[in-house]
């Protein structure tokens, strides 16, 4: 299974406080396809790439349109992959991954779910590289326990979740509010079978202003544990953040 270091818990939000034991006795399971492609959602795919969510891990991605903070702009639905940072790639005309990228770089030689912004006509933002979305993961039944991480928040209380089991929510991570923040945030989510997530960030009050955005990666895992190894279970769900200093993030590759 995938370890996670638990250096501190904060529950946020008025859902209440709940006794969450280890991992080490529960059976997880990664979230995120290993390997690279695109992630089928109700937009289809650009290529022959297209990684089934559904038959490779059981859960379905629906890619949704959003909004900046104050509700006025309105932006198309994104599309999704799954990308090793270590790796350049090219998905048709329009979205090319570099092994360094202007803005969102992981350390880590890990698949991330990576989501690609587009405009008003559908073209990629930034030739792909403007990591930026909202989506919907049905699991089409319960896990007790889904943790997910994202890298590299730097717009504070925009990137989070939205929607828990049909319900709606708001628990939005906070940040440095630097655009060098470079830090990894983990969101546990209790008794899911389905959640929206909001990641990463566009609107003019962005730190990086209005002509791009905060760019963010998603990995997770699904556990359902033994009997025991967790104490104290929420009837809606349990949302739970802490933040890992991982690296300064590249602003820029040229001034």
């Amino acid at each position: 299974m995938r370890n996670f270091n638990f250096v501190a818990v904060a529950i946020l939000g008025t859902i209440g406080s709940y006794l969450v034991g280890g991992m080490s006795s529960a059976h997880a399971a990664n979230l995120i396809p290993q390997s690279e492609g695109e992630i089928k959602t109700n937009l289809g795919c650009l290529t022959s790439s297209c990684i089934d969510t559904q038959q490779e891990l059981g859960y379905t991605v629906t890619s949704l349109d959003y909004t900046d903070s104050t509700g006025q702009t309105k932006y198309k639905a994104s599309r999704l992959f799954s990308d090793n940072r270590t790796t350049a790639n090219t998905y048709g005309s329009e979205i090319n991954f570099k092994m360094v990228d202007e803005g969102t770089n992981s350390k880590t030689t890990n698949f991330w779910l990576r989501p690609v912004a587009v405009d008003e006509q559908g073209n990629a933002v930034e030739d792909g590289r403007l990591e930026v979305g909202r989506f919907k993961f049905d699991f089409g039944k319960v896990f007790s326990q889904v943790q997910l991480s994202l890298f590299d928040v730097e717009d504070t209380l925009r990137t989070g979740i939205l929607e828990i089991n049909g319900k709606s929510i708001k628990e939005l991570l906070t940040s440095a509010g630097t655009p060098d923040d470079g830090s990894t945030k983990f969101l546990t989510l209790k008794d899911v079978s389905s959640f929206v997530v909001q990641i990463g960030y566009r609107g003019a009050d962005s730190i990086w202003g209005e002509k791009t955005g905060d760019g963010v990666y998603l990995s997770g895992a699904k556990t359902v544990p033994e009997p025991g190894s967790i104490v104290g279970l929420g009837a809606l769900g349990m949302v739970a953040m802490f933040g890992l200093r991982q690296r300064k993030k590249v602003s820029k590759l040229a001034s």
